[in-house]
């Protein structure tokens, strides 16, 4: 794709979304950086020179990344694609931020992976991506247009208390925020910039449990 030229007095560059902003053309929430044009027209990627520059459609109300059944289609949009995938030799050309969605199996077990990616050299700004491109980054299975990325995959906490809790002398339940927080921080040695990221929301996605009592946490 050719780099738009637009002077910088005429963007705003370097923007962050969390997924509740934009779609990308085929109707997935988009997460990760953008830019916005002198037009109101928001691109992907740091500024009209780092980033892949793919037009993003504004969210209305109506089709909001926060609607259920929006968040629904983008679970099973995934899972199809997939199956579809599985097994076969599709080279990843272009990674894309994904906003993921557990499942009733994840909070039944606990925890999910949650997967990440960031490039070797320049900002290094990390985005969340989904479990089949981190697959392919891992493998090897991937353009040249994707090959200065790293990525990188974490364990994440669902539900149980807010904090640690001591259970008896010789025992400690994990508490979501606290086992969140080691997690990221552990990362965060050989994967720059993940604490960042995270941002200190170490109970996103949770549910959090008081005794029988469970309540949402952030979603």
């Amino acid at each position: 794709m050719p780099v738009r030229y637009y002077p910088l007095t005429r963007i705003k560059p370097n923007l962050y979304t969390r997924g509740d902003q934009f779609t990308t053309t085929n109707g997935k929430p988009y997460t990760g950086r953008y830019y916005l044009t002198y037009d109101n027209k928001a691109f992907t990627g740091i500024n009209p020179v780092l980033g892949t520059n793919l037009e993003l459609n504004t969210i209305t109300l109506a089709s909001s990344a926060n609607n259920p059944i929006s968040n629904a289609y983008t679970a099973a949009s995934t899972q199809n694609t997939l199956k579809k995938t599985k097994g076969s030799n599709v080279t990843l050309s272009e990674l894309n931020s994904y906003f993921p969605v557990p499942i009733a199996s994840d909070y039944s077990r606990g925890y999910f992976t949650r997967y990440f990616a960031k490039t070797v050299s320049g900002a290094q700004y990390v985005t969340e991506i989904s479990q089949m491109d981190y697959s392919q980054l891992q493998n090897g299975n991937v353009s040249p247009a994707v090959l200065g990325y790293e990525s990188t995959s974490m364990l994440w906490q669902l539900t149980g208390p807010l904090h640690d809790t001591r259970k008896s002398q010789y025992q400690i339940q994990g508490g979501v925020y606290d086992t969140n927080k080691r997690v990221t921080e552990a990362k965060q040695a050989g994967f720059r910039g993940i604490v960042e990221f995270i941002g200190g929301d170490y109970i996103k996605f949770a549910q959090i449990t008081s005794g029988s009592v469970a309540t949402p946490g952030s979603m």
